[in-house]
């Protein structure tokens, strides 16, 4: 999931990200990750590799986005050539499903789900994006991936009305601008964005389905059947659905200017996505976390999540920036963290990192977008969350949740 906090310096603003998971640590000496000069970026194009790129973020914002991972999407009319190359939509693989800014779908008419809820309420760590339910055509247009007629989110579509009460938290991110992205696409765990477990009830989930009537004069809470749920879109693809790998190039000193990497689609289904030498950590079948433990404190809910800028977790002996920028740690020396992540069986694997100074790495660096030492204190204390500050440098595969082979999702490096 993700967490939009803002960096305010003068005259910046940046912003940040997070996820969600759960388990307990295990014991021993883990396996180190392999080093940064092993890593093999697959190369963009067909069947199964989508381009990524790291920068400032889309037209609109008012905050520049940093440590964001997005890509293009075509949104498609079900059944037809009426089309939208979209930018700038968000890789996240802390959630699930493709959900657009309503603004950016102008041009084309996606129809309404023809039966059951008909709006959603998705909660993001830090806020709540209201919309349509609507039915699309989509292609990644690098690899070349379709699917067709799978349920979207349209995010901030006026044709429900307004958000009802439940979905005002803490921050609503209905706009392109409140978002930090033109949409999102959920490459989490779950096959669908209440898992697996059946049907999706009210309050119980992060995903909250209504059913609005027309103009969306008023919307009751509902009820959405697995069918009738918002899909993991690449589980939807005819092949290479099994999960997939984000890979990030190891950024050169402290940052770097809008970095370019890879979203390969699948695991072990091409000869681009092989597992090799990384090691897997079978996560919860019901919420999708592992455990973690750093310098002493144990983290029971643990996950890697590139929806998130940063990472974040609780540590009383880090700094945590001076406001408005309490989002951050700035510690007064770079700090090297070593981490170590568990998963199902006791495997564990050690997940190092740095600290730096937010404020100073942002004011130092105006025009860069990429920042593998940023970190954050954690909204959860219990939460230990490896946003994209760890993606660089590794390639980091997220596997799909499979019901009908009754195994478990998991990540790995």
């Amino acid at each position: 999931m993700r967490k939009i906090l803002g960096l305010v310096l003068v005259p910046l603003v940046l912003a940040a990200g997070c996820g969600g998971g759960g388990g307990s640590s295990g014991g021993g000496t883990p396996p180190p990750p392999p080093p940064p000069p092993a890593q093999v970026i697959a190369p963009p194009g067909p069947p199964n590799v989508e381009r990524i790129i790291v920068d400032s973020g889309p037209a609109g914002l008012t905050l520049t986005a940093v440590n964001t991972a997005y890509v293009s999407v075509n949104v498609c009319q079900p059944g037809t050539n009426t089309c939208k190359l979209i930018d700038h939509i968000e890789i996240d693989s802390g959630s699930v499903g493709l959900r657009i800014i309503s603004s950016e779908l102008a041009g084309i008419t996606l129809p309404a789900v023809s039966s059951g809820p008909n709006a959603e309420c998705l909660a993001f760590a830090d806020g709540d994006s209201w919309g349509s339910l609507a039915v699309a055509d989509m292609e990644l247009p690098v690899s070349g991936k379709k699917a067709a007629g799978i349920t979207v989110h349209v995010i901030g579509d006026p044709s429900v009305g307004a958000a009802p009460s439940f979905c005002q938290g803490m921050k609503t991110e209905n706009t392109v601008a409140d978002f930090g992205a033109n949409g999102i696409l959920g490459v989490g765990p779950f096959i669908n964005d209440c898992n697996s477990a059946g049907d999706c009830g009210h309050g119980t989930q992060s995903a909250n389905y209504y059913t609005c009537t027309a103009g969306g004069s008023s919307c009751s809470q509902a009820t959405a059947t697995l069918a009738q749920q918002v899909p993991n879109p690449v589980v939807t693809f005819a092949a290479d659905n099994n999960g997939v790998i984000i890979e990030l190039p190891a950024v050169s000193g402290a940052t770097q200017a809008s970095p370019t990497g890879s979203l390969v689609l699948g695991i072990g289904t091409q000869s681009n996505n092989a597992l090799g030498s990384a090691t897997k950590l079978s996560a919860n079948a019901s919420t999708g976390n592992i455990t973690a433990s750093l310098n002493g404190t144990n983290f029971q809910i643990a996950y890697l999540d590139s929806g998130s800028n940063a990472n974040f977790f609780h540590d009383s002996a880090l700094t945590v920036c001076p406001a408005p920028n309490a989002g951050f740690y700035c510690p007064a020396a770079i700090v090297s963290e070593n981490a170590t992540l568990t998963g199902a069986g006791a495997v564990t694997l050690a997940a190092p990192f740095s600290v730096d100074n937010a404020v100073n790495m942002f004011s130092q660096n105006a025009t860069y977008t990429a920042f593998p030492d940023l970190s954050g204190p954690a909204i959860d204390n219990t939460a230990f969350d490896l946003g994209l500050s760890f993606f660089f440098g590794r390639n980091v595969f997220t596997g799909f949740e499979s019901v009908s082979a009754n195994t478990e999702p998991y990540f790995a490096y």
